[in-house]
């Protein structure tokens, strides 16, 4: 074991955090995407009435260009595509820059041509003639898989909303969040805070809002490192963190002033 994860594991602060008298356990208030250049976010189906005011809806909201193919998400603009180019049975389906006809770009963006096929409401992918499709039936995964008629490959279009859902279990597709806000109450009226970062290469920074931990946002609060087992500032309305590495988080301490 390293010194670095020894440090971790007994850190005084952070086991205070875990044996918490309040007890309450910590929740997702907030997530975001990566704003990194050639980053890519996964997609997923979920629950079209499971987002809260903290989500935006433009998650589950989508555009069809049938004219380049491309399937846009309403909230950066970005493609769906089929991962990497892939051609294997099952391979991941992510939102990521649009690439299409870019000489330069692998497969020169086919992977993000689409055809809404209109009779069995299936989504098949121009490069190489697969479906869209919820992983074994319920997901959450999506991917492209060899097409087969089944409710799985067929997509509702909600003119309405602008959400795509399927015709197996009625689900959004969604865009999922690279960087995620977690929190708790701890018995004295403070707030442990966990900020992460899923993306895969690249850091980035995580904003707090203090709205999406119950406090008010015209108040000043102590904002403490509890890796660090140091204060960090005061800060008014958020916090925004230093730039977090991919699969790493920053626990806090968020304590209102006075």
């Amino acid at each position: 074991m390293s010194a670095a994860t020894l440090a971790t594991l007994t850190n005084p602060e952070v086991i205070a955090v875990n044996q918490d008298p309040l007890g309450v356990q910590g929740k997702k208030v907030a997530f975001g995407s990566s704003q990194l250049p050639n980053s890519s976010s996964d997609v997923a189906v979920t629950n079209c009435t499971s987002f809260s005011a903290t989500i935006a809806p433009e998650r589950l909201q989508w555009s069809y260009n049938p004219q380049d193919g491309s399937i846009r998400s309403k909230l950066n603009g970005q493609c769906l595509s089929i991962d990497s180019c892939s051609t294997s049975e099952a391979a991941n389906i992510v939102v990521s820059e649009c690439q299409i006809n870019d000489p330069s770009a692998q497969c020169q963006g086919k992977n993000q041509q689409w055809t809404i096929n209109t009779s069995d409401q299936s989504v098949v992918s121009r490069m190489n003639g697969k479906c869209l499709d919820v992983y074994d039936f319920d997901g959450p995964s999506v991917d492209a898989f060899s097409c087969n008629k089944q409710d799985n490959q067929a997509w509702l279009w909600s003119p309405n909303d602008g959400t795509v859902r399927s015709k197996h279990n009625g689900e959004c597709l969604t865009l999922k969040a690279n960087l995620e806000v977690w929190a708790g109450p701890l018995v004295n009226g403070s707030q442990a805070v966990v900020l992460l970062n899923r993306n895969d290469f690249g850091s980035e920074s995580i904003t707090v809002n203090w709205q999406d931990i119950g406090f008010p946002v015209d108040h000043s609060a102590v904002v403490r490192d509890l890796w660090a087992r140091k204060d960090i500032g005061t800060f008014t309305g958020n916090y925004t963190s230093p730039k977090i590495d991919h699969h790493s988080v920053m626990m806090l301490n968020i304590t209102l002033t006075m």
